[in-house]
């Protein structure tokens, strides 16, 4: 068949750098194998997010609960000659159980508006509910193709049901761009918009940081709607695990500025969270705020984040997506995962001995342990580009074979020449 139009029911746009940085990805790779599709996206930021991604945009939260935009939705789907289902952490229920059941009911009607389903690299997220296990293997099981970013995704969603011959595994479509340094013109907007000069963008590095304890298991419900609940309203609103934990990002950052002597870029990868407040917060208790800045306005386009990103000497990311762009650049990083798509990608890279635990935080020597070895990667960082280098491209070559293993599966072949 020939594929003209693509319908991408994506993640996030609107607040979260990462699930841009994976639309980029699977849009890219739309584009590689039918570059004369139309691309649609959804998105509340339809002006901003058209011109970001040169995509047609149907104008609608991606987890709108108005029955009008689900008819949109299902209109759009019946036109497409393909839908591709791609976010970050979809299928999962250790956040809540209502944001599964909410996508078994929306993906379950798009599949009836249109058939030709396909999950474009997702992960499968730590599951304990029997019954979430079912619905997962159900949604990947209504896909005519199901590619993963993981093989230990792979294995969960074989495991608990869903056809072997059905899932792919890969890795993050966020790999594939391969970003630029920033053009003169982006290097002024930095300086007007956000204080970052061509000194500072000359040596620095990057934190990706993110809080932890508030992030809790919900139930059914999210923790933050879940709390609020009348007989949930007695449980404590602080941990004092919490207190250390920001305590200790506190010293890292100061120690990091002291002893290695360079520029610090933030980089808040969810807007909507309080990613941006940590970073303002850690930035304060550094020994030199003035060589610290923070990316806090939205104004850059994904390849622009990813350009900038690209400039800096070493990445130490929380979010997992603050890693992947930065490796897309060949910057050496360090994780500090909170769950297992940190280290499963680290795996993937070959740069285990870069991964630590985010529980490693509240550890005693955290702070000197850290230190050491950034230190470490900053010295070893030739090495480390050039293992980069190579792993980056085995990663992408294998999404790109994934994806293409998967579109032909399903005889979707056409459209693939100009």
């Amino acid at each position: 068949m020939t594929v003209r139009s693509v319908l991408l029911v994506n993640s996030d746009l609107a607040v979260n750098r990462g699930d841009r940085a994976i639309a980029e990805g699977n849009i890219q790779l739309v584009r590689e194998r039918f570059p004369q599709a139309r691309v649609t996206i959804l998105s509340q930021h339809a002006e901003r997010d058209s011109a970001w991604y040169g995509a047609d945009v149907l104008a609608m939260d991606f987890q709108s609960l108005s029955p009008v935009d689900l008819v949109r939705l299902l209109r759009a789907a019946r036109a497409a000659d393909i839908i591709l289902w791609g976010g970050g952490e979809l299928l999962k229920d250790y956040t809540n159980r209502a944001a599964l059941w909410y996508w078994a009911l929306k993906m379950t009607a798009v599949s009836w508006a249109n058939p030709r389903l396909f999950g474009a690299f997702q992960g499968i997220g730590p599951t304990s509910s029997r019954l979430s296990r079912r619905i997962i293997a159900y949604l990947v099981n209504r896909c005519q193709g199901f590619a993963v970013r993981d093989a230990e995704s792979r294995a969960k969603a074989v495991a608990w049901g869903a056809d072997p011959k059905t899932v792919v595994a890969a890795s993050d479509p966020a790999v594939l761009p391969e970003p630029g340094a920033p053009d003169p013109e982006l290097r002024a907007r930095l300086d007007d918009e956000l204080g970052i000069d061509d000194a500072f963008l000359a040596d620095f590095v990057c934190l990706g940081p993110r809080d932890w304890f508030h992030y809790r298991t919900g139930g059914f419900l999210p923790y933050k709607y879940a709390r609020r609940l009348p007989w949930r309203r007695s449980a404590p609103e602080t941990d004092p695990r919490h207190e250390l934990y920001l305590e200790r990002l506190a010293e890292l950052v100061s120690e990091l500025t002291s002893v290695h002597r360079t520029n610090v870029l933030f980089a808040p990868m969810h807007l909507s969270e309080n990613d941006t407040e940590l970073c303002y917060r850690l930035r304060e208790r550094c020994s030199d705020p003035s060589r610290v800045r923070v990316l806090d306005k939205d104004v850059l386009s994904p390849a622009e984040f990813r350009a900038v990103l690209g400039q800096s000497r070493a990445m130490l990311g929380f979010r997992l997506h603050s890693t992947i762009v930065a490796v897309s650049a060949g910057v050496p990083s360090m994780t500090l995962y909170y769950v297992d798509k940190g280290r499963v990608f680290f795996d993937q890279i070959g740069q285990q001995r870069w991964a630590r635990p985010i529980e490693d935080v509240l550890a005693p020597g955290f702070v000197a342990d850290t230190v050491t070895l950034f230190g470490r990667l900053l010295a070893e960082s030739d090495q480390v580009r050039g293992e980069l280098a190579a792993a980056t491209e085995t990663l992408r070559a294998e999404v790109r074979d994934a994806f293409d293993a998967m579109m032909d599966r399903a005889g979707v072949s056409g459209g693939s020449q100009p």
